[in-house]
């Protein structure tokens, strides 16, 4: 394969520009999380810019493609590093011709930090096609993004390079002030190493780090939840100490700094210990001078909620369908950096693939988070309205210039406006008829949580019935949300299960079974006879006339810890889980909405939908958006009534450390809202508060004075949400109703999500098939 001229339309966009939501990019105070894109941007064009050969092939990463074509067009790349061809460093390249290389002066590898790059380098430039033994001259300049000393160490041993281990492990590539920061290496004369500082990307209102849309991270979280937490870890301190573009000084209008902190989950635990006992010391004494730090710590007003939540929570929002509009287009189509990646009926357009921009406000700011049964009805209404209009300006006969200038704008107004609603008009019906064939798998999953556990079995096997109609990956996501809804599967189904499962989809799929098994997402119940209490139905599986007792379930979860993020997390069964924080609000009582609704409007979920139910099929709540609204609201809990007698944010008499296994943690570092003396106080087993004998509820000396200087804004403050294992598109929205939920009650609020990458089922379960 040749490589591939990049012509001037090589993409779409032309800069990372995120549009306005109802979750603003940029506040009064000046925070824009876009800088985070322009910050990724410049390092890379700077890199670019200090290559000084003329003649350059560009050997790119698949996985990085997708980025580097969302923050900026390969026009402006090129410019900067003196390229007009590309070619893609995969299996494929290996066996380019060696003459095509001879004709550069330089090859620029820009590639992700990982081991499957260093063996195609390795063969790139020794083994297979050998280029630096075989072509005198040629310089190899190799971009990686975020390089660590252990890539070096690696690609040091590959060019059977000088460098010593010692010499590596001494190499900064982080911003540290008090110790020379390293941008490249010479590993050997010919070969260079750059390191990309990439920040967290703001894509789609959210900052995520695993920009490798496979897996996006849920992989990491299961295999190597370590590497993510620090991952997490030092995005979110790039976050609070966020810089303004373009400047190596901090902002102190910019700071977020900690006011509470809250998690649920033993990894939650470690980012928060990692980020309050490490990073945040670390970065204060090697970024500031003793004055800076003392002003920090004691003048400085603290203004934000840090919340870090861990998917093991809430699987239910992962393997569900999401029926919110971007939810849907994501399962069926897929979405790469606002790009519909699937076919569409209707191919004509190419902007149709093109999600958000500045010019789809419609999208943006209207149909997005929408549920799709709303989408149809107010497609038809705007497209009436718009044509009204066109008969409108077409009965206007003025003969005035200025007149008739303001119809022409009107006219192209409209005509863009009619284009917007022909585009989603095209996704809309693209996506209903990709429905049509899993009509009876959406109304399963509608009446799922209604099913008895014997019922369900039934529907299940007449899937597998149909296994030329229904693939693998809604069999498997099935048998989980069996599982996790009748706090687990008896053994002798299982069996049946997986025997049909080998029959149908062979011996690789089924065994991904026991790898559920393995991580936790099943859970296999031993039968012992017959219990009185699950024949009148008092059990967690109210179907059977079965004792059920879980194999294996008695280990410690914290052996866990930095081993898996798997984990089987209910305390009790889902049954109460449910109903206690009201997972299936009452919708008897749900009006229609009044809200008159054009396209540039912004749509306000919460005069649309009573409740957060609306992104899930069978109006499910999740669970990890109802332990995050309960911090600041409990009108929600009608099983169970609990109210919140603090100001402050908390989780108090709600059990989460009694219903859920995991560390809970609740610090309050700074916040006076109570007036509470300041002491620490930890729960025992015995308390009948949220906490467990592993939950801790902290007040710390706050190191604040009265006389305190406010350099942030004092009305905004900010809530920054972590999920770790990413999160899925049905919360985003659900987050978003919370952010307009804070606003209508006064409180000025800025929700901030920070991720690992935006998941959804078919992710899930191919990490598991892989």
């Amino acid at each position: 394969m040749a490589p591939q001229q990049v012509s001037e339309n090589s993409s779409e966009h032309t800069s990372s520009q995120i549009p306005e939501s109802n979750i603003q990019n940029s506040d009064s105070s000046g925070l824009n999380l876009e800088d985070f894109n322009t910050l990724t941007l410049n390092n890379l064009l700077t890199i670019l810019s200090k290559i000084y050969s003329t003649n350059n092939l560009l050997i790119l990463d698949p996985t990085l493609s997708p980025l580097v074509n969302s923050l900026t067009s390969f026009t402006k790349l090129k410019r900067h590093g003196n390229f007009e061809n590309l070619i893609y460093l995969n299996q494929q390249s290996q066996y380019q011709d060696l003459t095509i290389f001879s004709k550069f002066s330089s090859l620029i590898i820009l590639i992700e930090d990982n081991k499957h790059n260093l063996n195609l380098l390795e063969q790139l430039l020794f083994t297979n096609l050998g280029i630096l033994n075989s072509i005198n001259g040629l310089k190899i300049n190799i971009i990686v993004k975020n390089l660590t000393n252990s890539f070096v160490y690696e690609l040091n041993k590959i060019c059977n390079g000088s460098h010593t281990f010692e010499s590596i492990l001494q190499l900064n590539f982080s911003n540290n002030n008090k110790i020379e920061k390293i941008n490249s290496i010479n590993i050997i004369s010919r070969v260079k190493v750059w390191n990309w500082e990439a920040l967290p990307i703001f894509n789609e209102d959210i900052l995520i780090i695993d920009i490798d849309e496979k897996y996006s991270g849920i992989d990491e979280y299961f295999n190597e939840p370590l590497k993510q937490v620090n991952s997490l870890a030092n995005a979110l301190i790039q976050l609070l100490f966020i810089k303004e573009n373009g400047n190596e000084n901090l902002n102190y209008r910019n700071i977020l700094k900690l006011k509470n902190i809250y998690g649920k989950g033993n990894h939650s635990d470690l980012l928060i210990k990692l980020i309050k006992e490490s990073k945040i010391p670390e970065y204060l004494n090697q970024n500031l001078n003793n004055l800076e730090i003392e002003f920090y710590n004691s003048k400085l007003i603290s203004n934000t909620d840090l919340i870090v939540i861990e998917r093991n929570l809430d699987f239910f929002s992962v393997l569900l369908d999401q029926v919110n509009y971007h939810g849907l287009i994501d399962n069926l189509f897929d979405i790469q950096f606002n790009k519909i990646i699937g076919s569409l009926q209707d191919e004509s357009q190419i902007s149709d693939k093109i999600l958000s921009n500045n010019n789809d406000e419609l999208y943006t700011n209207t149909l997005k988070d929408l549920n799709f049964s709303t989408l149809g009805p107010l497609l038809n209404k705007l497209a009436k309205e718009v044509q009204q209009e066109f008969k409108n300006n077409k009965q206007d006969e003025s003969t005035n210039i200025q007149d008739m200038k303001n119809i022409v704008s009107k006219l192209g107004q409209l005509t863009h406006k009619q284009d917007l609603i022909k585009k989603h008009t095209n996704i809309s019906e693209s996506i209903i008829n990709k429905l049509t064939d899993f009509e009876m798998f959406l109304q399963f999953e509608n009446d799922f949580f209604e099913m008895e556990y014997n019922l369900q079995l039934s529907k299940l096997k007449y899937f597998l019935s149909l296994n030329d109609k229904f693939g693998y990956e809604i069999i498997l996501s099935i048998v989980i949300l069996i599982s996790i809804k009748n706090d687990g599967i008896r053994e002798r189904d299982f069996d049946w299960i997986n025997q049909s499962i080998i029959n149908n989809y062979g011996l690789k799929v089924a065994m991904s079974l026991e790898r559920f098994v393995q991580y936790k997402l099943i859970r296999l119940l031993a039968d012992q006879g017959t219990n009185f209490l699950s024949v009148i139905g008092l059990s967690g599986n109210t179907t059977t006339a079965t004792q059920h007792v879980v194999v294996d379930n008695n280990e410690d979860t914290s052996t866990q810890l930095g081993i898996t993020g798997a984990q089987d997390t209910y305390k009790n069964n889902f049954t109460l889980i449910d109903k206690f924080w009201n997972l299936h609000p009452n919708q008897e009582d749900e009006l229609e909405s009044s809200q008159p609704i054009g396209i540039e409007d912004k749509v306000s979920l919460i005069d649309i939908y009573p409740h957060p139910s609306f992104t899930l099929p069978s109006n499910m709540v999740p669970l990890t958006f109802r332990l995050i609204e309960s911090l600041y609201y409990r009108d929600f809990l009608t099983y169970k009534p609990i109210n919140n007698v603090k100001k402050r944010p908390n989780w108090d008499n709600l059990g989460v450390g009694s219903m859920f296994k995991g560390k809970v943690i609740d610090i309050n570092i700074d916040d006076k809202s109570d007036k509470r003396t300041t002491s620490t106080i930890t729960a025992n087993n015995n308390n009948n508060n949220n906490n467990n004998s592993n939950s801790t509820s902290t007040s710390t000396p706050s190191k604040t004075s009265s006389s305190s200087v406010s350099l942030v804004n004092k009305s905004l403050e900010y809530i920054v949400i972590v999920f770790i294992g990413g999160i899925t598109r049905s919360e985003m929205s659900c987050l978003k109703y919370l952010q307009q939920k804070l606003i209508k009650n006064g409180k000025n609020k800025r929700i901030i999500v920070l991720t690992n990458g935006i998941i959804n089922r078919k992710k899930l379960i191919n990490f598991f098939i892989d």
